[in-house]
């Protein structure tokens, strides 16, 4: 799991000492990954002893092991260009900075990746009476997709573009039911709202959101988040996108994995009638409107 989304998921447990150096770590890691614990201990303005408390507290076997992980997320975080598009750039550098910051973010989102935690999710999903799926914007696309593969499958989840056809989802479900909800930010208003009295209902949350400190993460029952992108609006709304749907693709193929006759099955009858209506449409004597 990546170092940079460990540090930020125990700042809520952290004592003060330890949030203190929590801070500079996250403020400085090119710095950090060049120090010694001593170095780190005098900048941060704790002790030798605090740095190595920590690093044990993330998991690591010392203050080394936690700047070797530490030095991983921050060259997935740096690229060899300035971030942002800018009318001089071309169509190649708009490319590369895309297919940078994509594999940034995927890359993330995999090392901090909780198998445990996809696994209850897909559990939920597969025995669920209903499902939910919340989202606006960008997120709402997620959502949409995630909709449409289950259908392929014979699985339903509900979505509803309007905010008010969510809310009014939500207010029907039960403790039998799950959501899963999307967020970029993890602060969407309507989106939490949703949520919100869906977890009064006593329906599952599943939220893929940035971060544990978010409102929607602690609205979670299981949270599979995603990178915080702090480049350019622009790309970083994109490369966010293409991140939550490589984990709504993991619990898509989750579920398919738990019912494989089932799934081929299912793919194939909605390819034959995918077939059957590309046929319909090609055929010379289509009555045309």
């Amino acid at each position: 799991m990546s170092c940079i989304y460990q540090i930020r998921e125990c700042m809520e447990n952290c004592t003060a000492t330890e949030k203190k150096l929590a801070v500079y770590i996250l403020k400085n890691p090119e710095e950090v990954t060049q120090s010694s614990a001593q170095t780190l201990a005098q900048n941060a303005g704790v002790s030798p002893a605090a740095v190595v408390r920590f690093s044990h507290k993330l998991g690591y076997k010392g203050f080394t092991a936690l700047k070797v992980d530490l030095a991983r997320d921050s060259a997935e975080r740096i690229s060899n260009f300035e971030n942002g598009i800018f009318q001089q750039d071309s169509m190649q550098m708009i490319s590369r900075k895309v297919k940078d910051l994509n594999g940034s973010l995927q890359s993330q989102t995999y090392r901090q990746l909780n198998p445990e935690q996809v696994e209850r999710a897909v559990h939920v999903l597969l025995h669920c009476r209903n499902l939910c799926l919340f989202g606006a914007g960008g997120a709402g696309v997620v959502c949409l997709d995630f909709m449409e593969k289950l259908a392929r499958i014979a699985r339903v989840g509900i979505y509803r573009r309007d905010f008010r056809d969510q809310l009014a989802t939500a207010a029907h479900l039960a403790p039998e039911d799950a959501v899963l909800a999307v967020s970029y930010s993890g602060k969407a208003k309507d989106t939490n709202a949703a949520v919100r009295l869906a977890k009064k209902a006593g329906a599952k949350v599943i939220a893929i959101t940035p971060r544990a400190d978010t409102p929607l993460a602690k609205l979670a029952d299981i949270l599979l988040p995603i990178p915080v992108a702090e480049e350019d609006l622009q790309l970083g709304a994109i490369a966010v996108r293409n991140a939550s749907l490589f984990l709504t693709d993991l619990l898509y193929l989750g579920i398919a994995r738990q019912e494989t006759d089932r799934t081929k099955v299912c793919l194939r009858k909605t390819e034959a009638a995918l077939q059957g209506l590309r046929e319909a449409e090609s055929s010379p004597h289509r009555t045309r409107p």
